[in-house]
């Protein structure tokens, strides 16, 4: 009996091992001909708990993104019109990198919006522009991968499965002890693969707009008027002046040492004449 429980959780942890290496040391978008039928289980189980028909083509996974740089009449108006749309489409602005070079005010946003909504949103912001430097759209299909991650995560739970049942079948600790170590290193792939799958749905279920717009000529600062940059430059010659009197003070024993020499030199220049 105790020679069988060996001989199956050798079995099992070469199952599990051989799942592993095989996804591996496959190039991405080339599989083999195991990897294959699994992924063919895989789908076939998928309709059959869906109550679909078996063989049916899954979904395609497609993650779309646009790389879009635009001039503007008027920079700002332009950044809350975009904003604006944003929010009509119920889209996502992540993130916004605003900075001035050669006289000109630019602005990154990366946009997060529903693929439904991403080609309607694209041509919204083209109406802002006065002209569109460069637009480029790119669309990956990732269907695939996602059909390979789920057969081996069907897989690892399948092994789980073996894993738990013998368990229950061990008569020692040493038995125990081997069973949930490898049970242990299964559940940790497990995770890893569903955090792989997560952010493969996040990435297709929202597609993103890398959109760029720029003023020729605007300054970064606006609503300085001349009586305010004169208030500045007051303000900035007092700093100036007690920066320098605090210098001063700190280097006093060199000014000293300096005001002794300058009395010294008059005096002997008296004594000459």
């Amino acid at each position: 009996m105790k020679t069988k429980f060996w001989i199956i959780l050798s079995l099992l942890a070469a199952l599990s091992l051989a799942c592993r290496g095989s996804h591996e040391s496959s190039p991405d978008g080339a599989y083999d001909y195991s990897s294959r039928n699994e992924a063919q289980m895989a789908k076939e189980t998928y309709a059959q708990d869906e109550g679909q028909p078996e063989g049916l083509t899954p979904e395609k996974k497609v993650i779309r993104t646009a790389n879009m740089r635009m001039e503007v009449k008027d920079y700002q108006e332009a950044l809350a019109a975009v904003k604006n749309l944003i929010a009509e489409y119920e889209g996502e602005l992540t993130s916004e990198n605003e900075q001035q070079y050669s006289g000109r005010l630019e602005n990154t946003l990366v946009i997060r919006v529903f693929p439904q909504r991403f080609d309607s949103l694209l041509l919204e912001f083209e109406q802002l522009a006065v002209q569109v430097d460069f637009k480029s759209v790119n669309a990956e299909d990732v269907t695939r991968q996602y059909i390979d991650l789920e057969t081996r995560l069907a897989s690892k739970r399948a092994v789980v499965e073996r894993y738990r049942e013998l368990l229950k079948q061990t008569k020692n600790v040493e038995e125990v002890l081997a069973v949930e170590e490898n049970l242990r290193k299964v559940v940790e792939e497990i995770e890893s693969i569903e955090g792989q799958l997560k952010y493969l749905s996040r990435q297709v279920d929202h597609s993103t707009i890398n959109l760029t717009i720029y003023e020729k000529g605007s300054p970064l600062a606006t609503g300085r008027s001349f009586w305010g940059r004169i208030g500045e430059g007051f303000t900035d010659g007092w700093a100036l002046l007690k920066d320098l009197a605090v210098g001063v003070v700190t280097i006093w024993p060199i000014v000293l040492i300096l005001a002794l020499l300058i009395v010294w030199f008059l005096r002997r220049r008296r004594r000459r004449k």
